[in-house]
C-alpha cells in the first residue's frame, strides 16, 4: 500500500470490524434526518467491507463458483435519526457460526460520542446459486471466528 492509499473496507478492533462513513446529503429528507431504509445500506456496506477484510471475497465466489452469503432474515430497531454530517460507524460482530448459517450484530452508532442509532440483528447462509444452502466451507468458518464473540 503506498503511501497515498487508505484503507476503505475498515478496520477489525479486536473481534469487531469497525466501517466508518458520513452521512451525505443523498442519505437524507428534506429535513436533514437519514432516511430509514439507508441504515440498511450502511449495514450492508459494513457487512461487506467486514468480509473483504478478513479475506472472504464474495465476488470471486459468486463469479467463479456461483456461490454466495444471503441474508435471510434481518431485525432493526431504529433508536434514534443521524443526520447530515454525522461522522458514524458500523460495528459487525458475529454472534453464532452455525454449519450452514451465520448470526452477526451490526450497530450504527455516532463516532464522536457513541450514540446508537440502529441496531440489527442478522441471519445469512451459504448457498450455491443453482442448488440451495450448503454447509459453511471450513476455511470461511475459521476466518469468520476473528470476529466472534465469546458466548
Amino acid at each position: 500500500m503506498s503511501a497515498t492509499q487508505i484503507n476503505l473496507n475498515g478496520t477489525m478492533s479486536g473481534n469487531m470490524h469497525v466501517y466508518p462513513l458520513i452521512v451525505q446529503y443523498e442519505d437524507t429528507d428534506a429535513g436533514g434526518v437519514v432516511y430509514h431504509s439507508n441504515y440498511l445500506n450502511y449495514a450492508e456496506r459494513g457487512r461487506s467491507a467486514f468480509l473483504r477484510t478478513i479475506g472472504i471475497d464474495l465476488h470471486h465466489y459468486l463469479k467463479e463458483e456461483r456461490k454466495t452469503i444471503l441474508i435471510s432474515k434481518i431485525e432493526v430497531d431504529y433508536l434514534t435519526s443521524a443526520r447530515l454530517n454525522h461522522c458514524l460507524i458500523v460495528e459487525t460482530t458475529v454472534t453464532n457460526i452455525g454449519k450452514v448459517r451465520l448470526n452477526l450484530e451490526q450497530i450504527i452508532k455516532n463516532q464522536e460520542d457513541g450514540h446508537i442509532f440502529a441496531r440489527f440483528q442478522v441471519q445469512a447462509v451459504w448457498v450455491e446459486l443453482d442448488k440451495g444452502a450448503r454447509r459453511l466451507p471450513d476455511f470461511m468458518r475459521e476466518k469468520l471466528k476473528i470476529a466472534e464473540v465469546e458466548k
